[in-house]
């Protein structure tokens, strides 16, 4: 297979700088900052093989990360998120995903090494159930968001949200980033910590809890809802 051994080259270090990553979000210390920065200049090394074999705009994520320097922390941390995903989906995109596959091999693994983030981990079930719960999974970023939900299931329906609303979602993907400023909290039915959603959260500090599971499904656009990103709990309100 074209590019085996950076692929396996990747795989420990794109778990590394998500780990680093998620670290740096929790704390925000300069130390964590600086390891994080390392992790993704070692990676980028690697990532940089990969450039003359995808479109331009794709690979202008990868090009941008060999001048961290010039980003924030931010910045940084969504560049190499959206890179990874740009890479990964390159197989998949278009009509002739035949071809794509064929001269993009890589995709595949690239994709499973990325799915490891989506991996719904198990809630932490103390909390006590009350009537108007609706879903439970793992905290993201804390805090306590009330809003009015909105159940986004393709890209097409973003422009729904407005200003406060909270946003419930199978998972998110890089354009998401569009609606962040508005959304007041973020519920989805995959992801773990280090998931795009997560990372999102986090960033823009949002109250987030991912991995729910039937949050799409169990939570209506339009209803009044309450998520408690400690406890990892989304409740409806008592209004409702």
């Amino acid at each position: 297979m074209w590019y085996q051994k950076e692929i396996e080259q990747l795989k420990p270090l794109v778990r590394d700088v998500y780990k680093k990553i998620h670290r740096y979000q929790l704390e925000r210390t300069s130390l964590f900052e600086l390891q994080m920065r390392e992790a993704i200049t070692q990676t980028t090394l690697v990532l940089e093989v990969f450039i003359e074999h995808i479109p331009a705009y794709k690979s202008s994520y990868i090009k941008v990360l060999g001048r961290q320097e010039q980003l924030t922390s931010s910045e940084l941390i969504m560049c190499f998120d959206r890179a990874m995903y740009e890479l990964h989906l390159y197989a998949t995109l278009g009509k002739t995903i035949g071809k794509y596959a064929n001269e993009a091999p890589w995709s595949k693994e690239l994709r499973a090494l990325l799915n490891e983030r989506q991996e719904i981990e198990s809630a932490d079930n103390s909390v006590s159930v009350e009537e108007l719960f609706l879903a439970s999974g793992k905290v993201a970023c804390s805090g306590h968001a009330e809003g009015t939900a909105v159940v986004i299931l393709s890209m097409d329906e973003l422009g729904k949200i407005k200003q406060g609303d909270i946003l419930v979602t199978t998972m998110t993907t890089p354009e998401f980033i569009e609606v962040a400023p508005l959304i007041a909290g973020l519920v989805t039915d995959r992801g773990g910590i280090v998931c795009h959603a997560a990372i999102l959260a986090r960033e823009f500090n949002i109250p987030c809890i991912v991995g729910c599971g039937n949050a799409t499904k169990v939570i209506t656009s339009s209803h009044k809802i309450r998520i408690d990103a400690i406890s990892g709990i989304v409740m409806g309100c008592d209004n409702e």
